[in-house]
Formats: structure tokens, C-alpha cells, sequence
């Protein structure tokens, strides 16, 4: 499948896909005389409910139910059924580009899970984060609806509306949460360099846009080293992944040349293949790296991050990734359906497997956080429309915005914190076309990166 750059940013398996295609008589072989016996108990089942059960049933949605409930048993939220327009909608190439709300989502017991909201979206600005649950979409609930059904509501035309009631550990009530759909554009590649902490500093947003990704990631890398960068971060927060050419490249530009990167074992672990680093582009050998992880870090990233870890040559701070590494092979059906099945997981250097687990950090630190009575005091400045007009006359992070912030505060009769007021109005603002410098006062997890690298 030749790669290109794509704009699809609702997307509902993991990016790092391999898709085949075989014909039902090359696949299909005979079962075991177990498998044989328990499908006449379902033939004896099906009949007995077509003939006796009470309300004249759907064939159809009784077969179905009993697919589903076979890949169901397998635990794995990646391998399901495809009805024909979630078929024909995997097969389609995505043409041109369309107003979305930025969010990298995976499917799971019959509802989008959020892998990680794309930084600068309004899936991100509306706070959404790895893990929150999508139970509804415009009051419709993710239950009764297909695969496709979904995708297709969350896209719309630019400038139109969105609601999502979502599921969040740790919070007893769902919530609404209501957006509208943006052009997403993304720059992937961000950079400052901390000249008080000899630091050059890198947010790659997600692994897309392979060609051009890989040469500025390279040519940001040298231009901080040129301002005189003694060491690097490597920031991978909230980056849901995206392409595995490009993570194999970014973690050759680091690592000696056949060093392995990543591996791709299949049934009874037997190695598929083993991708090693070449020797394609410039090397950074020697300057020291820190990577940057959470739990919105996902697939490629947890592979950068793994490749480097494993073979010393970052260190892993922040808190536990995602835990995303798994190959579908996509096998047409009859009658225009098809089946998506896990073939193949990704493991590190060291022969962890990355899917389900995701990367343990070496230092683990916990980010700041605003509490529930915060979160709700927040919310409901929101809701009064207290927010949006101030950042319309406050363009930038400082202390007069801080003040003036406190003063609708104080007129609400709203308690938060000073440090959650910093690190709320910091990233709100940050969200425009300007991008600011990272902030360490209130930034502990790239504090405390790059104090790791201290000597």
C-alpha cells in the first residue's frame, strides 16, 4: 500500500496496520472435530430460536450477534467484525480533507475509548484525554450505532456542532462535552531551545507526513545543537502515533547503525520480522536524550521511546504509555463484510511486548493536575461564558492575565489553586498559530527530564 500524507484524525484501529487481502478459499480451513461439534450446538441453537422464541426474530442480527460474540470471546478490542460499509470504509483511501475534532480514538466493548487528543485541536482544548470513554454522539448511543455509523457523525462540515457525553475514571457522572469541528492542520515538528538548561527541546505531535517529519526532525535536531544544545527532549505526550517507517527513522538518526529498533513476532512468538537501524540519514550518537511520555502516548511513540530505551539511549520520563502495538490483517467476508484480526504484536529491543502493557517509564512523574472541585469550577466559567471572551482580550501568558484571571475568579466565588490557574491560561494560550516556549516553572515532568540528564 503505497503511504501517503493523510488528514484522518478519527481514526478506529491502531495506525500501525499491515492490511492483506486473501480469497475465502485460501484462508478457510477445515475446524477441529471440537470446533465441529460446538457449531452444530449454535445450528441447533439458531433453529430452536427461529421456530420457538416468542417474537419472530432477525436472522440477520442473530448472526451477527454470534460473530461478534466469537471475536468477542478473544479479548482483543482490534479484532471484530466489519459489516459492509465498515469494510468498504477501511478500503477507501481518505480523499482530500474534512472538518474533525482532532482525537485519536480505539474501539473497545462497544465504545470509543480515547487513545489521545491531537494537541492544538479542539478535541484538546475541550480537555478530552486518554482513556475517557465516548458513550454517546449527539445523544445517539455508541451501543446501537456501527463502526462506520460513528466515524461518520463525529465528521462534518468545518464550523458545525458536536456533542459527546463521556465516561471518565475516577468521576462518577458522565458528561458533555460539545465541540465544533475544525480544518485540522497540524504542524507536527515544534522546538525551542532552553539556553538556561543547555536543553534543545522537540514536541513531535504524532509520526505523520513520513518524508518532510523525518528531514525537519533531523534538521530541528542540528539547528539546536548549532545554538548550542548540550542534550535533548524529546517530548512524545499525548502523541497517539501514526506511521512505523517514520518511527524507525526517527530512532535510527540515534542509535548505531544495525542496532535493532523494534520486532514483529506472530502465533507462538515466532519472529516475523526484525527492523534494525540504517544508515539512511545523520546520526546523533552522543548527545544525551530524555523522551517525554504519557498515557496519550501511543504506538509509534511508545516504539521511538522503546528502541531507545532498551538500547541506553534515552531515558523514560513521565508516567506509563498507552500500550498500543498490535497488527490487523483485514480478510474480506461474503457478502461484502470482512473480519479484522491481530496476527502480529510489536516488541522492544529487549523482547517486551508493547501491546496492552505500554513503556515503563525510568522516572516516573506525575504531571500537575487540577483537582475535581477545580475542574468543576472551570467547567463552569465555561458554561457562563466567562473564558472565551477573556482570552479574546488576553493574548498572552503573563502576569496582568494572571491578575485579571483572578479577578472573574473572585467574582464567581471559584477556588483554584495559583499553580493550576498558571498551567491552565498557559496552555489555553498557547493553542494559537504563536508557539511559546515551554514553561519549567510549570512543567514538572520536562523539569524533571532534564534534570535526569544531568551528569
Amino acid at each position: 500500500m503505497k503511504q501517503k500524507e493523510r488528514i484522518f484524525w478519527i481514526l478506529i484501529t491502531t495506525t500501525l496496520t499491515i492490511v492483506s487481502v486473501f480469497s475465502f478459499s485460501e484462508r478457510v480451513s477445515a475446524i477441529s472435530a471440537d470446533g465441529e461439534k460446538y457449531l452444530q450446538i449454535l445450528h441447533e441453537v439458531i433453529s430452536y430460536v427461529e421456530n420457538d422464541f416468542v417474537d419472530p426474530p432477525d436472522e440477520k442480527k442473530i448472526y451477527v450477534g454470534a460473530i461478534q460474540g466469537a471475536l468477542h470471546s478473544l479479548g482483543d478490542p482490534h479484532t471484530r467484525f466489519l459489516d459492509v460499509d465498515e469494510f468498504t470504509e477501511l478500503q477507501n483511501e481518505t480523499k482530500g480533507s474534512f472538518g474533525g475534532i482532532g482525537v485519536e480514538v480505539s474501539f473497545y466493548e462497544n465504545a470509543f475509548i480515547i487513545v489521545a487528543p491531537i494537541e492544538g485541536t479542539p478535541a484538546w482544548r475541550a480537555g478530552l484525554l486518554p482513556q475517557d470513554k465516548i458513550i454517546e454522539i449527539n445523544g445517539k448511543s455508541t451501543k446501537s450505532v456501527s463502526l462506520a455509523e460513528s466515524i461518520s457523525m463525529m465528521r462534518g462540515e468545518v464550523g458545525s456542532s458536536l456533542s459527546m457525553k463521556v465516561e471518565r475514571k475516577g468521576i462518577k457522572d458522565p458528561f458533555v462535552v460539545n465541540l465544533v469541528r475544525e480544518q485540522i492542520k497540524i504542524k507536527y515538528v515544534r522546538s525551542s531551545y532552553i539556553e538556561e538548561e543547555k536543553t534543545g527541546y522537540i514536541k513531535l505531535v504524532q509520526f505523520m507526513g513520513k518524508e518532510n517529519t523525518a528531514k525537519e526532525f533531523s534538521e530541528t535536531v542540528q539547528s539546536l545543537v548549532n545554538s548550542g544544545a548540550e542534550k535533548l527532549v524529546i517530548d512524545l505526550r499525548m502523541n497517539p502515533g501514526g506511521l512505523l517507517d517514520l518511527a524507525i527513522d526517527l530512532a535510527a538518526m540515534f542509535l548505531p547503525t544495525n542496532s535493532e529498533i523494534v520486532s514483529v513476532k506472530g502465533r507462538g512468538g515466532i519472529l516475523v520480522k526484525s527492523f534494525k537501524a540504517e544508515n539512511k540519514s545523520k546520526k546523533y550518537l552522543d548527545i544525551p536524550i530524555a523522551i517525554l511520555v504519557n498515557g496519550g502516548s501511543a504506538s509509534a511513540s511508545e516504539i521511538l521511546a522503546g528502541a531507545l530505551k532498551d538500547n541506553n539511549r534515552a531515558k523514560i520520563v513521565g508516567t506509563q504509555s498507552f500500550g498500543k502495538g498490535s497488527v490487523q490483517s483485514i480478510l474480506p467476508l461474503s457478502a461484502g463484510t470482512g473480519v479484522a484480526i491481530t496476527i502480529q504484536k510489536y516488541y522492544t529491543p529487549s523482547g517486551i511486548s508493547i501491546h496492552g502493557k505500554g513503556i515503563t517509564p525510568d522516572v516516573v512523574v506525575n504531571p500537575v493536575v487540577a483537582s475535581d472541585d477545580e475542574k468543576f469550577g472551570l467547567e463552569k466559567l465555561y458554561k457562563k461564558n466567562r473564558i472565551k471572551p477573556f482570552l479574546e482580550s488576553h493574548s498572552e501568558f503573563n502576569q496582568t492575565a494572571i491578575n485579571d484571571f483572578k479577578v472573574i475568579l473572585e467574582e464567581e466565588k471559584i477556588q483554584i489553586s495559583d499553580t493550576v490557574v498558571k498551567l491552565f491560561l498557559f496552555n489555553e494560550m498557547r493553542v494559537g498559530a504563536a508557539y511559546q516556549k515551554p514553561n519549567l516553572d510549570l512543567d514538572v515532568q520536562l523539569t524533571q527530564a532534564i534534570r535526569s540528564l544531568e551528569k
